[in-house]
């Protein structure tokens, strides 16, 4: 097995070290592929703004002699927030099979064409609530493609040492999508005529002629190339990622090593071919997939999604005033969150901060929930509003801790993790399923709750707290006992573990380094080693200069040593 043996290094000394000139060429590429997810956050903020827009209610909405105007009803806000979610769902399970043929590169062209398909849809007629309809579902297919090619390029381009962060740019740039839409929707919904809603739909556009571009510069996955079989290409692709340091040629013919020799003895333990039955039937692949899958549906279920897509009405029926500006205030939170995210990730781990936060979260929930049951619903809820217009700032201020929350560690965090779980032959397959269900989590968030929190169906108000408040208990409980601590670890390490079936909790502190020794011990093959000097420059070497070093093993190792020296305690 081709492994990462760490010294003890989890990551970059200082926030410096990304300027290094061996860092510079992928996180370029990183950030240009980093374009997409704006498109993701882009879209909820300012679909939301069009539902409190005048003119876009009066050409889509019905005419209420109780509201004396415009509305959009309940069943007509849950189909076309939800549907763009049923699109999403269909891009990610389609994103599978494309991504296996095309590439991520591939998957991202698909993506774009589908983005814009849907976006000219929207606009061409007035009115047309079919068309409307249609248009969001093309575009969310779109963004359920980019949703799963994205995250998997960030984790396959970036060397380990800058992985997480340049994983957890996807959130970052998400949020400040959602900054852009909330902003666009400020400016434009005060017009008065169809540029109102037109605008905000037709800025869509913007990123797809961005993310077209970025195909032209970028290369692609050289783990996906060598899976495919193309090792010229890959080693192409490898030294255009590694241009920018003076040790190109070794890093390049040592990261095709360790990538072909993972490949090899996975293929050796199961299968060379991937196969979707691999994800039931090989109990390797059943707890990658599981935990991938969980992840990204945990990060939905503490109902996230009501503050992504219903902010400006949610705070509208809690009696707050403009609202479009606390929209965007929740967003820039949303944003300081995920840079916070940033400089404590290394310091506390992923599986630790995802506990911590987490808890939080479910703190914050339980007492939006205790304010929505002391305000009462129905008839009992505008006269306690009338009486206390405090508590629209109070529930505002519990979200805003909420949403911080958040960002810092399930936001970025959960899509690094099933990035980072999803390794080996059916990494794509993996994360294809993993982001479907992820956006299935969405649409049932999306379509149930103007049924839930609208004082004309169920009522609940700020009580629906309560109701996600149990899905973060369940996802607090699913990271406890599923989730590994995976920070300094490279993606061959990972598969490697997951093949040995190393137990959840004791992925922090295993040695590789202890299994190597073991294994040469036995006469195993010999090894090759790396070393990366204190500078971070790569140079083959036979001993280290400084104690920080990362070894870069050329073994066969032995998996039942591995579990000899886990125990017999299950994951």
């Amino acid at each position: 097995m081709v492994a990462a043996i760490s010294g003890g290094d989890q990551g970059l000394d200082s926030w410096g070290d990304f300027l290094k000139k061996e860092y510079r060429r992928p996180i370029l590429f990183c950030a240009l592929i980093a374009i997409a997810p704006i498109a993701y956050g882009y879209d909820g903020t300012y679909f939301t703004s069009l539902l409190e827009t005048d003119v876009f209610k009066k050409q889509f909405g019905e005419y209420s002699a109780k509201d004396d105007g415009y509305i959009i009803n309940s069943s007509d806000q849950s189909l076309w927030v939800s549907i763009i979610q049923v699109g999403e769902v269909v891009g990610s399970l389609a994103a599978g099979p494309i991504g296996d043929f095309s590439g991520r590169k591939g998957g991202l062209l698909a993506a774009i064409i589908l983005l814009a398909l849907g976006v000219v849809l929207q606009m061409i007629v007035i009115g047309s609530s079919a068309l409307l309809t249609v248009g969001r579902l093309i575009a969310g297919a779109g963004i359920g493609i980019i949703s799963n090619a994205a995250p998997l390029y960030l984790s396959e381009i970036p060397p380990v040492e800058i992985r997480g962060a340049c994983v957890s740019s996807w959130q970052l740039m998400l949020a400040i999508g959602q900054v852009i839409g909330a902003c666009v929707g400020l400016g434009s919904h005060t017009r008065s005529d169809t540029s109102s809603w037109r605008i905000p739909i037709a800025i869509n556009l913007v990123w797809v002629v961005l993310l077209f571009g970025v195909l032209f510069i970028v290369p692609e996955s050289p783990r996906w190339l060598l899976y495919r079989g193309k090792e010229a290409k890959a080693e192409r692709a490898l030294k255009k990622i590694h241009a920018g340091s003076e040790y190109q040629d070794s890093l390049v013919q040592e990261q095709l090593a360790i990538i072909n020799k993972s490949r090899e003895e996975e293929a050796q333990a199961s299968s060379s071919k991937s196969r979707w039955s691999d994800l039931w039937r090989n109990p390797v692949e059943r707890r990658k997939f599981i935990a991938t899958v969980g992840i990204l549906v945990s990060q939905q279920i503490s109902g996230v999604q009501f503050i992504f897509s219903y902010t400006t009405t949610f705070f509208t029926l809690v009696g707050l005033k403009d609202t479009f500006i606390i929209t965007i205030i929740v967003d820039c939170i949303e944003v300081l969150g995920v840079i916070a995210s940033f400089f404590v990730v290394n310091r506390f781990g992923r599986r630790p901060l995802l506990l911590y936060t987490g808890i939080f979260m479910l703190i914050t929930l339980l007492v939006v929930g205790c304010l929505g049951a002391v305000a009462g619903q129905g008839e009992r809820f505008e006269p306690y509003l009338a009486n206390h217009p405090s508590f629209g700032k109070a529930v505002a201020a519990m979200i805003c801790l909420y949403v911080f929350a958040f960002n810092v560690a399930w936001g970025p965090l959960a899509w690094v993790v099933a990035a980072e779980m999803s390794t080996g032959r059916n990494r794509q397959k993996h994360l294809s399923i993993g982001t479907a269900l992820f956006w299935v989590s969405a649409w049932a968030v999306t379509f149930t709750l103007p049924y839930l929190f609208q004082p004309t169906e169920a009522g609940l108000g700020p009580m629906i707290g309560f109701v996600y408040s149990l899905g973060a208990l369940a996802s607090l409980l699913f990271v406890y006992f599923y989730i590994p601590e995976t920070i300094g670890r490279t993606l061959e390490e990972i598969n490697f573990m997951m093949e040995a079936r190393i137990p959840t909790r004791k992925w922090k502190d295993f040695d590789l380094a202890t299994v190597v020794a073991k294994d040469e011990k036995k006469g195993t093959r010999g090894t090759t080693e790396h070393v990366e000097t204190s500078g971070g420059a790569a140079a083959l070497a036979s001993k280290p200069e400084k104690p920080r070093t990362r070894r870069f093993e050329t073994s066969f190792m032995n998996k039942k040593n591995a579990e000899d020296l886990a125990g017999s305690e299950s994951p």
